[in-house]
């Protein structure tokens, strides 16, 4: 959901070797993680926005929230969005996946159509500083 609106840039540099991509097996779990630098007293109108209408429009359309968001009292970023890439590396494939598409319509319906959708998303970049993404994997089971 909030992954498209972040309009974050995936390292160029993607973990590979001279043979090709490396393969990490059947239990690797693929991730997103996008780190957001609100701009100075923005922090409190990114929340309400997520809050708001955000949150809202996710469950309307039925996609999944972020499996983690951490928000932090120290560093240079001000929050941390863990998502789940259920089609793995594929899921980088498109500018916009299926529940992108789905969320967006989610959020015009509840206010107003495109135009509502848009100034929304307007207001919710410009809170927004500064962001980066990475993308990472974890194995299934492990640290249990």
């Amino acid at each position: 959901m909030f992954a498209f609106l972040l309009l974050f840039n995936v390292p160029a540099a993607a973990q590979e070797d001279e043979g090709g991509p490396q393969s990490w097996g059947d239990d690797a779990r693929y991730i997103s993680v996008s780190f957001v630098q609100f701009q100075p007293g923005k922090r409190e109108e990114a929340m309400e926005i997520i809050n708001e209408y955000f949150k809202p429009a996710g469950a309307k359309a039925g996609t999944p929230p972020p499996m983690l968001d951490v928000h932090f009292q120290t560093g240079a970023w001000d929050a941390m969005f863990v998502w789940n890439l259920d089609g793995g590396m594929a899921d980088l494939e498109s500018y916009r996946s299926e529940n992108d598409i789905k969320w967006y319509a989610a959020l015009a319906e509840l206010n107003g159509g495109p135009e509502g959708a848009e100034k929304i998303l307007d207001r919710w970049r410009q809170t927004i500083r500064e962001s980066e993404t990475q993308v990472g994997h974890y194995h299934e089971g492990q640290g249990d």
